[in-house]
Protein backbone atom coordinates (compact mmCIF):
# COMPACT_ATOMS: atom_id res chain seq x y z
CA UNK A 1 0.00 0.00 0.00
CA UNK A 2 1.36 3.25 -0.98
CA UNK A 3 1.82 6.44 1.14
CA UNK A 4 -1.03 8.07 -0.61
CA UNK A 5 -4.08 5.44 0.23
CA UNK A 6 -4.14 6.39 3.78
CA UNK A 7 -2.72 9.35 6.56
CA UNK A 8 -1.22 9.15 8.89
CA UNK A 9 -0.69 11.08 11.98
CA UNK A 10 2.09 12.07 11.09
CA UNK A 11 1.27 13.51 7.86
CA UNK A 12 -2.05 15.21 9.40
CA UNK A 13 0.55 17.31 11.67
CA UNK A 14 2.38 18.45 8.99
CA UNK A 15 -1.15 19.32 7.09
CA UNK A 16 -1.99 21.17 9.85
CA UNK A 17 1.17 22.70 9.87
CA UNK A 18 0.86 23.95 6.13
CA UNK A 19 -2.78 25.06 7.14
CA UNK A 20 -0.83 27.21 9.73
CA UNK A 21 1.21 28.52 7.53
CA UNK A 22 -1.31 29.30 4.90
CA UNK A 23 0.65 26.94 2.58
CA UNK A 24 -2.22 24.27 2.56
CA UNK A 25 -4.12 23.18 -0.04
CA UNK A 26 -7.85 24.28 -0.25
CA UNK A 27 -9.73 20.49 0.27
CA UNK A 28 -12.65 19.12 -1.73
CA UNK A 29 -15.19 19.57 1.41
CA UNK A 30 -18.01 17.62 2.54
CA UNK A 31 -20.81 19.06 5.60
CA UNK A 32 -18.78 19.44 8.68
CA UNK A 33 -19.39 17.18 11.49
CA UNK A 34 -22.76 17.82 13.37
CA UNK A 35 -20.97 19.49 16.56
CA UNK A 36 -21.66 22.87 17.29
CA UNK A 37 -18.59 24.83 15.04
CA UNK A 38 -15.84 26.54 17.17
CA UNK A 39 -16.54 30.32 16.81
CA UNK A 40 -14.34 32.13 13.83
CA UNK A 41 -11.62 34.30 15.31
CA UNK A 42 -9.49 36.40 13.16
CA UNK A 43 -6.09 35.76 12.08
CA UNK A 44 -3.11 37.30 12.80
CA UNK A 45 -2.89 40.58 10.59
CA UNK A 46 0.42 41.09 8.02
CA UNK A 47 2.31 43.92 8.96
CA UNK A 48 1.12 47.11 7.57
CA UNK A 49 2.30 49.54 5.64
CA UNK A 50 0.23 53.16 6.35
CA UNK A 51 -2.78 53.06 5.83
CA UNK A 52 -3.99 54.12 2.39
CA UNK A 53 -7.91 53.40 2.89
CA UNK A 54 -10.05 51.19 1.21
CA UNK A 55 -9.93 49.75 -1.95
CA UNK A 56 -12.38 49.97 -4.69
CA UNK A 57 -14.83 47.49 -4.76
CA UNK A 58 -16.18 44.90 -7.81
CA UNK A 59 -18.08 41.97 -8.06
CA UNK A 60 -17.07 38.99 -9.87
CA UNK A 61 -18.99 35.78 -11.19
CA UNK A 62 -17.33 32.33 -11.05
CA UNK A 63 -19.62 29.85 -10.12
CA UNK A 64 -23.05 30.34 -11.65
CA UNK A 65 -24.65 29.05 -8.57
CA UNK A 66 -27.28 30.49 -6.60
CA UNK A 67 -29.19 29.73 -4.17
CA UNK A 68 -32.56 30.68 -5.92
CA UNK A 69 -31.46 28.52 -9.07
CA UNK A 70 -31.34 31.28 -11.81
CA UNK A 71 -27.50 32.65 -12.22
CA UNK A 72 -28.42 35.21 -14.41
CA UNK A 73 -31.23 36.82 -12.78
CA UNK A 74 -28.36 37.03 -9.98
CA UNK A 75 -26.39 38.79 -12.33
CA UNK A 76 -28.72 40.60 -13.64
CA UNK A 77 -30.01 42.24 -10.79
CA UNK A 78 -26.54 42.24 -8.87
CA UNK A 79 -25.42 44.49 -12.01
CA UNK A 80 -28.26 46.66 -11.86
CA UNK A 81 -27.21 47.25 -8.00
CA UNK A 82 -23.72 47.96 -8.16
CA UNK A 83 -24.16 50.41 -11.31
CA UNK A 84 -26.09 52.61 -8.65
CA UNK A 85 -24.69 51.43 -5.77
CA UNK A 86 -20.58 53.13 -7.34
CA UNK A 87 -19.23 49.87 -7.45
CA UNK A 88 -15.79 50.47 -9.81
CA UNK A 89 -16.75 46.96 -11.77
CA UNK A 90 -18.53 43.75 -13.04
CA UNK A 91 -16.57 40.60 -13.78
CA UNK A 92 -17.71 37.81 -15.68
CA UNK A 93 -15.01 34.32 -16.10
CA UNK A 94 -15.05 32.02 -18.71
CA UNK A 95 -15.72 28.71 -18.12
CA UNK A 96 -15.98 25.73 -19.95
CA UNK A 97 -17.71 22.01 -19.66
CA UNK A 98 -18.60 21.61 -15.93
CA UNK A 99 -21.56 21.88 -14.28
CA UNK A 100 -19.89 24.46 -11.85
CA UNK A 101 -19.04 27.64 -13.51
CA UNK A 102 -21.22 26.34 -16.63
CA UNK A 103 -23.43 29.17 -16.85
CA UNK A 104 -20.34 31.14 -17.96
CA UNK A 105 -19.15 30.29 -20.83
CA UNK A 106 -18.51 33.12 -22.49
CA UNK A 107 -18.01 37.12 -20.92
CA UNK A 108 -18.14 39.03 -24.04
CA UNK A 109 -21.95 37.52 -24.56
CA UNK A 110 -22.66 38.24 -20.66
CA UNK A 111 -20.60 41.85 -21.32
CA UNK A 112 -23.15 42.72 -24.12
CA UNK A 113 -25.82 42.09 -22.10
CA UNK A 114 -24.34 43.95 -18.84
CA UNK A 115 -23.55 46.96 -21.04
CA UNK A 116 -27.35 47.56 -22.12
CA UNK A 117 -28.44 47.35 -18.51
CA UNK A 118 -25.79 49.56 -16.22
CA UNK A 119 -24.22 53.03 -17.08
CA UNK A 120 -21.05 53.76 -15.17
CA UNK A 121 -19.61 50.23 -13.72
CA UNK A 122 -16.69 48.63 -15.44
CA UNK A 123 -17.46 45.47 -17.61
CA UNK A 124 -14.53 43.57 -17.47
CA UNK A 125 -13.38 39.87 -18.51
CA UNK A 126 -11.98 37.77 -15.59
CA UNK A 127 -10.76 36.14 -17.79
CA UNK A 128 -10.33 35.26 -21.27
CA UNK A 129 -8.16 32.14 -21.72
CA UNK A 130 -6.66 33.27 -25.15
CA UNK A 131 -4.91 29.78 -26.10
CA UNK A 132 -8.46 28.75 -26.85
CA UNK A 133 -9.34 31.50 -28.87
CA UNK A 134 -8.16 33.13 -32.78
CA UNK A 135 -7.50 36.79 -31.16
CA UNK A 136 -8.89 38.23 -34.23
CA UNK A 137 -12.56 37.07 -32.39
CA UNK A 138 -11.67 38.09 -28.84
CA UNK A 139 -10.61 41.69 -30.67
CA UNK A 140 -13.61 41.77 -32.86
CA UNK A 141 -16.14 40.55 -29.62
CA UNK A 142 -14.75 43.11 -27.04
CA UNK A 143 -14.35 45.95 -29.52
CA UNK A 144 -18.42 45.46 -30.17
CA UNK A 145 -19.00 45.50 -26.07
CA UNK A 146 -16.89 48.59 -26.09
CA UNK A 147 -19.32 50.64 -28.37
CA UNK A 148 -22.23 49.11 -26.48
CA UNK A 149 -21.01 50.08 -23.27
CA UNK A 150 -19.69 53.13 -24.39
CA UNK A 151 -16.09 52.78 -23.44
CA UNK A 152 -16.29 50.61 -20.24
CA UNK A 153 -14.25 47.34 -21.17
CA UNK A 154 -11.34 45.89 -19.62
CA UNK A 155 -9.78 42.59 -19.58
CA UNK A 156 -8.36 40.35 -18.22
CA UNK A 157 -6.35 37.49 -19.57
CA UNK A 158 -5.17 33.69 -18.90
CA UNK A 159 -3.43 30.98 -20.31
CA UNK A 160 -6.40 28.58 -19.40
CA UNK A 161 -5.36 25.55 -16.86
CA UNK A 162 -8.03 22.81 -17.39
CA UNK A 163 -6.88 20.20 -19.54
CA UNK A 164 -10.69 19.39 -20.93
CA UNK A 165 -10.89 23.02 -21.93
CA UNK A 166 -8.38 22.62 -24.74
CA UNK A 167 -10.98 20.49 -27.04
CA UNK A 168 -11.52 23.91 -28.06
CA UNK A 169 -7.79 24.53 -29.12
CA UNK A 170 -5.57 21.55 -28.44
CA UNK A 171 -2.35 22.82 -30.16
CA UNK A 172 -2.22 25.42 -27.58
CA UNK A 173 -2.09 23.78 -24.56
CA UNK A 174 1.51 22.62 -24.12
CA UNK A 175 2.74 26.20 -24.76
CA UNK A 176 -0.09 28.18 -23.19
CA UNK A 177 1.44 30.30 -21.25
CA UNK A 178 4.16 32.28 -24.66
CA UNK A 179 0.59 31.47 -26.43
CA UNK A 180 -0.90 34.03 -23.96
CA UNK A 181 1.88 36.24 -24.28
CA UNK A 182 1.65 36.44 -28.04
CA UNK A 183 -2.10 36.48 -28.48
CA UNK A 184 -1.69 39.34 -25.49
CA UNK A 185 0.38 41.51 -27.77
CA UNK A 186 -1.30 41.25 -30.96
CA UNK A 187 -4.95 41.77 -29.24
CA UNK A 188 -3.36 44.99 -27.72
CA UNK A 189 -2.01 45.89 -31.71
CA UNK A 190 -5.16 45.34 -32.82
CA UNK A 191 -7.41 47.19 -30.12
CA UNK A 192 -4.85 50.37 -31.39
CA UNK A 193 -5.69 49.83 -35.15
CA UNK A 194 -2.34 47.59 -35.89
CA UNK A 195 -3.17 45.32 -38.69
CA UNK A 196 -1.75 41.54 -38.45
CA UNK A 197 -0.99 39.30 -41.85
CA UNK A 198 -3.16 36.53 -42.17
CA UNK A 199 -3.13 33.76 -45.12
CA UNK A 200 -6.69 33.00 -46.60
CA UNK A 201 -7.18 29.37 -47.82
CA UNK A 202 -6.24 30.66 -51.30
CA UNK A 203 -2.37 31.49 -50.44
CA UNK A 204 -3.14 34.97 -50.24
CA UNK A 205 -2.04 36.98 -47.03
CA UNK A 206 -4.16 39.79 -45.93
CA UNK A 207 -3.44 42.59 -43.61
CA UNK A 208 -6.65 42.08 -41.21
CA UNK A 209 -7.68 45.07 -39.15
CA UNK A 210 -10.94 44.10 -37.11
CA UNK A 211 -14.32 46.12 -36.90
CA UNK A 212 -15.99 47.82 -35.04
CA UNK A 213 -13.40 49.85 -34.17
CA UNK A 214 -13.33 50.16 -29.83
CA UNK A 215 -14.36 53.44 -28.38
CA UNK A 216 -11.04 53.35 -25.87
CA UNK A 217 -8.21 53.96 -28.09
CA UNK A 218 -6.12 51.13 -25.63
CA UNK A 219 -7.12 48.38 -23.83
CA UNK A 220 -6.69 47.83 -19.88
CA UNK A 221 -5.57 44.72 -19.79
CA UNK A 222 -5.21 42.30 -16.53
CA UNK A 223 -3.01 39.31 -15.91
CA UNK A 224 -4.52 36.45 -14.10
CA UNK A 225 -2.13 34.70 -11.70
CA UNK A 226 -2.59 33.62 -8.11
CA UNK A 227 0.72 32.42 -6.71
CA UNK A 228 3.35 32.34 -9.29
CA UNK A 229 6.11 34.69 -8.18
CA UNK A 230 7.44 34.92 -12.03
CA UNK A 231 3.99 35.79 -13.64
CA UNK A 232 3.62 38.89 -10.57
CA UNK A 233 7.28 39.87 -12.09
CA UNK A 234 6.31 39.60 -15.55
CA UNK A 235 2.95 41.41 -15.32
CA UNK A 236 4.87 44.25 -13.77
CA UNK A 237 7.40 44.30 -16.73
CA UNK A 238 4.97 44.37 -18.72
CA UNK A 239 2.77 47.09 -17.14
CA UNK A 240 -0.12 45.09 -16.81
CA UNK A 241 -2.29 45.24 -14.20
CA UNK A 242 -2.79 41.68 -12.40
CA UNK A 243 -6.41 39.89 -11.06
CA UNK A 244 -5.19 37.69 -8.46
CA UNK A 245 -7.51 35.33 -5.58
CA UNK A 246 -5.35 33.44 -2.86
CA UNK A 247 -4.99 29.86 -3.61
CA UNK A 248 -2.82 27.74 -2.22
CA UNK A 249 -1.68 30.73 -0.46
CA UNK A 250 -2.40 33.46 2.37
CA UNK A 251 -2.48 37.33 2.71
CA UNK A 252 1.27 37.20 3.81
CA UNK A 253 2.40 35.71 0.70
CA UNK A 254 0.10 37.88 -1.56
CA UNK A 255 1.98 41.12 0.15
CA UNK A 256 5.70 39.51 -1.15
CA UNK A 257 4.05 39.40 -4.71
CA UNK A 258 2.63 42.11 -4.85
CA UNK A 259 6.50 44.08 -3.57
CA UNK A 260 7.54 41.67 -6.96
CA UNK A 261 4.95 43.10 -8.72
CA UNK A 262 5.77 46.74 -7.54
CA UNK A 263 9.59 46.50 -8.09
CA UNK A 264 9.26 44.79 -11.08
CA UNK A 265 6.83 48.11 -12.73
CA UNK A 266 9.52 50.15 -11.16
CA UNK A 267 12.71 48.55 -13.10
CA UNK A 268 10.78 48.29 -16.31
CA UNK A 269 9.97 52.63 -16.17
CA UNK A 270 6.45 52.51 -14.92
CA UNK A 271 4.99 53.78 -11.93
CA UNK A 272 5.20 51.62 -10.03
CA UNK A 273 1.87 52.50 -8.11
CA UNK A 274 -0.35 53.07 -11.15
CA UNK A 275 -0.36 49.46 -11.67
CA UNK A 276 -4.01 48.03 -10.20
CA UNK A 277 -4.07 44.83 -8.27
CA UNK A 278 -7.49 43.09 -7.51
CA UNK A 279 -8.13 40.81 -5.42
CA UNK A 280 -11.02 37.97 -5.68
CA UNK A 281 -12.57 37.39 -2.59
CA UNK A 282 -15.73 35.05 -1.62
CA UNK A 283 -17.98 37.84 0.28
CA UNK A 284 -21.01 37.99 2.14
CA UNK A 285 -21.88 41.03 4.75
CA UNK A 286 -24.12 40.30 7.93
CA UNK A 287 -25.57 41.83 10.86
CA UNK A 288 -23.13 40.62 12.93
CA UNK A 289 -19.50 38.30 11.96
CA UNK A 290 -20.77 35.16 13.63
CA UNK A 291 -24.26 35.21 11.93
CA UNK A 292 -22.21 36.24 8.59
CA UNK A 293 -20.12 32.88 9.32
CA UNK A 294 -23.03 30.29 9.83
CA UNK A 295 -24.81 32.11 7.20
CA UNK A 296 -22.28 30.94 4.55
CA UNK A 297 -20.70 27.60 6.42
CA UNK A 298 -23.36 25.37 4.17
CA UNK A 299 -22.75 27.07 0.56
CA UNK A 300 -18.98 27.34 1.16
CA UNK A 301 -18.51 23.83 1.91
CA UNK A 302 -19.89 22.97 -0.96
CA UNK A 303 -18.97 25.57 -3.71
CA UNK A 304 -15.38 24.89 -2.29
CA UNK A 305 -15.66 21.04 -2.81
CA UNK A 306 -17.06 21.61 -6.59
CA UNK A 307 -13.92 23.78 -7.31
CA UNK A 308 -11.43 21.02 -6.06
CA UNK A 309 -13.09 18.90 -7.83
CA UNK A 310 -12.34 20.30 -10.71
CA UNK A 311 -8.49 21.14 -9.84
CA UNK A 312 -8.31 16.88 -9.69
CA UNK A 313 -9.32 16.29 -12.84
CA UNK A 314 -7.52 19.48 -14.25
CA UNK A 315 -4.77 17.54 -15.55
CA UNK A 316 -1.91 19.56 -13.36
CA UNK A 317 -0.14 17.13 -11.06
CA UNK A 318 0.46 18.91 -8.37
CA UNK A 319 -3.64 19.69 -7.69
CA UNK A 320 -4.22 16.19 -8.29
CA UNK A 321 -1.64 15.08 -5.69
CA UNK A 322 -3.12 17.41 -3.58
CA UNK A 323 -6.58 16.22 -3.92
CA UNK A 324 -5.67 12.66 -3.65
CA UNK A 325 -4.36 13.42 0.01
CA UNK A 326 -7.73 15.27 0.96
CA UNK A 327 -9.45 12.20 0.13
CA UNK A 328 -7.72 10.03 2.18
CA UNK A 329 -7.96 12.05 5.69
CA UNK A 330 -10.43 9.22 6.94
CA UNK A 331 -11.39 9.88 10.56
CA UNK A 332 -9.80 13.32 10.63
CA UNK A 333 -11.40 14.82 7.18
CA UNK A 334 -14.17 16.64 9.42
CA UNK A 335 -11.54 17.98 12.03
CA UNK A 336 -9.07 19.26 9.12
CA UNK A 337 -12.06 20.73 7.09
CA UNK A 338 -13.02 22.39 10.01
CA UNK A 339 -9.70 24.12 10.48
CA UNK A 340 -9.41 24.75 6.83
CA UNK A 341 -13.24 26.77 6.90
CA UNK A 342 -12.21 28.81 9.98
CA UNK A 343 -8.34 29.40 8.34
CA UNK A 344 -10.47 31.20 5.12
CA UNK A 345 -13.28 32.76 6.59
CA UNK A 346 -10.85 34.34 9.14
CA UNK A 347 -8.00 35.40 6.78
CA UNK A 348 -8.86 34.97 2.84
CA UNK A 349 -13.06 36.30 2.43
CA UNK A 350 -14.75 39.46 3.49
CA UNK A 351 -17.48 37.36 5.17
CA UNK A 352 -18.21 39.12 8.67
CA UNK A 353 -20.35 42.42 9.95
CA UNK A 354 -19.42 45.92 8.41
CA UNK A 355 -17.09 46.60 10.73
CA UNK A 356 -15.60 43.55 10.26
CA UNK A 357 -15.30 44.23 6.09
CA UNK A 358 -13.95 47.34 7.18
CA UNK A 359 -10.53 45.75 8.62
CA UNK A 360 -10.27 43.28 6.14
CA UNK A 361 -10.00 46.11 3.47
CA UNK A 362 -8.12 48.25 5.38
CA UNK A 363 -5.54 45.31 5.91
CA UNK A 364 -5.49 44.44 2.20
CA UNK A 365 -5.46 48.14 0.87
CA UNK A 366 -2.13 48.40 2.89
CA UNK A 367 -0.98 45.31 0.90
CA UNK A 368 -1.29 47.42 -2.07
CA UNK A 369 -4.52 45.49 -2.93
CA UNK A 370 -6.24 48.18 -5.31
CA UNK A 371 -9.60 46.78 -5.73
CA UNK A 372 -11.25 43.68 -4.20
CA UNK A 373 -13.21 41.47 -6.78
CA UNK A 374 -16.06 40.22 -4.29
CA UNK A 375 -17.30 36.40 -5.46
CA UNK A 376 -20.83 36.83 -4.48
CA UNK A 377 -22.32 33.59 -6.49
CA UNK A 378 -21.22 30.77 -4.08
CA UNK A 379 -25.10 29.45 -3.63
CA UNK A 380 -26.45 31.97 -1.38
CA UNK A 381 -29.84 33.07 -2.32
CA UNK A 382 -30.09 36.65 -4.13
CA UNK A 383 -32.04 37.82 -1.04
CA UNK A 384 -28.87 37.41 1.14
CA UNK A 385 -26.54 38.37 -2.01
CA UNK A 386 -28.27 41.76 -2.18
CA UNK A 387 -28.45 42.22 1.97
CA UNK A 388 -25.01 41.64 1.83
CA UNK A 389 -23.88 43.71 -0.89
CA UNK A 390 -26.39 46.58 0.52
CA UNK A 391 -24.28 46.60 3.63
CA UNK A 392 -21.19 46.91 1.78
CA UNK A 393 -22.07 49.72 0.08
CA UNK A 394 -22.05 51.88 3.15
CA UNK A 395 -17.94 51.48 2.71
CA UNK A 396 -17.89 52.69 -0.99
CA UNK A 397 -15.61 56.06 -1.01
CA UNK A 398 -18.38 58.91 -2.14
CA UNK A 399 -17.13 61.27 -4.52
CA UNK A 400 -16.12 64.83 -2.70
Amino acid sequence: MSDSTYLDAGRLARLKAQLKSGSAPTPAATPTSAAAPAPVTPAEPAERRPSTGLPDLGVIFFSGLSGDGDPYDLLLDVSRFVDEAGFTAIWTPERHFTEVGGAYPNPSVLGAALAMITEKVRIRAGSVNLPLHDVLRVAEEWALVDNLSGGRVDLAVAPGWHARDFVLGPDGYEDRSQVLNRSREQLQSLWRGTAVGRTDPLGEVHDILTFPRPVQPELPVWLTTSKNPDAWRFAGENGLNVLSALINFGPAELAKRIEIYREARAGAGFDPDSGTVSLMLHTYVGVDTQEAVERVRPALVQYLSGFVSQHATSGQSESQDKSQTLQNLGDDRDEFLEMVFQRYVSSSSLIGDVDRARTTLEDFSAMGVNEIACLVDFGLSKDDVMKSLTRLSSLIRKEA
